[in-house]
């Protein structure tokens, strides 16, 4: 009996260890397995926690976003370029209107603006959509130029540019070129941007 025992408890064991190491085997590669996993099940923010936090664990409400104090495990929603972005107009509407510019003066009209390398569509500066990020999140024109690799005068020359809007000087920007049915865009889109700082 004493054998027996001992031979049910070791089975009882093996069966143990087995059951547990089973629920941690991964079927999800197996052939009609769907996966149900905790992370796809939190793909979605709640609506009133619509700002998800790097890692994907934890979403925050829009009004903790850049307000002093860090609420997402890393601190990423008090990140310096987030909170300038999140001031700035969204990258897509830059984009849009970076494109329309180029689409009703030609590839080359930018450099006007830029400086050089904006020739050829914004191609040597990234394209539209770099240029566009970088108008959102740089914290100031200093910032802009470093993270375009600009030359400091044509960063000074874009400064002078955004001065004169800042001073209601619309003469400037019929100098570059900016037709009169484009001057009131022209001058609230970088107004928007000197609004949050860039110039500072």
């Amino acid at each position: 009996m004493g054998r027996f025992t001992s031979s049910l408890s070791a089975l009882l064991l093996v069966l143990v260890m087995v059951t547990s190491s089973a629920s941690a085997l991964d079927i999800s590669h197996l052939p009609g397995h769907r996966q149900h996993t905790k992370r796809s099940a939190e793909q979605e923010c709640a609506a009133y926690e619509p700002f998800r936090c790097p890692g994907g664990e934890v979403c925050i409400s829009i009004q903790y976003l850049c307000d002093g104090a860090p609420d997402c495990p890393d601190g990423y929603d008090e990140n310096a370029r987030l909170c300038t972005a999140a001031k700035r107009p969204p990258v897509e509407e830059t984009a849009s209107f970076l494109q329309s510019l180029l689409a009703s003066h030609g590839p080359n009209y930018l450099e006007k603006l830029f400086g050089t390398k904006a020739r050829n569509a914004l191609k040597p500066l990234g394209g539209v959509q770099e240029v566009a990020v970088a108008l959102s999140e740089s914290q100031t024109i200093d910032d802009f130029g470093q993270t375009l690799h600009l030359m400091k005068s044509d960063v000074e020359h874009l400064r002078s540019v955004f001065m004169a809007v800042e001073n209601g000087d619309i003469g400037m920007l019929k100098s570059l070129g900016i037709k009169d049915s484009e001057l009131g865009d022209v001058k609230f889109f970088l107004e928007k941007l000197v609004n949050t700082g860039f110039l500072d």
